[in-house]
């Protein structure tokens, strides 16, 4: 029985990227929440210089109080503002 079927968290290395595709529309995703919109920006721009990517996303509502970044798989994940009003 492999680590995840025992229910243990596996790790991957820096800069090894995972094989299984990236969903269009996936189950679940990771929100990371902030204290206010400039925790947000700030926490926005070091994921990015990580590696991180802005996402173009066409859902956003009109006073989003998010935003949609993607893990260098392409994974999806949220910056979420929770000082917004």
């Amino acid at each position: 029985m492999d680590d995840v079927r025992r229910g243990r968290w596996v790790a991957s290395q820096p800069g090894q990227l995972s094989e299984t595709p990236v969903q269009e529309h996936p189950r679940i995703h990771l929100d990371l929440y902030a204290g206010d919109a400039a925790d947000q920006a700030a926490e926005g721009e070091r994921l990015v210089s990580l590696g991180g990517q802005r996402v173009d996303w066409d859902l956003y509502p009109d006073d989003a109080d998010f935003v949609v970044l993607a893990d260098p798989d392409g994974n999806r994940f949220c910056v979420i503002d929770t000082g917004h009003a």
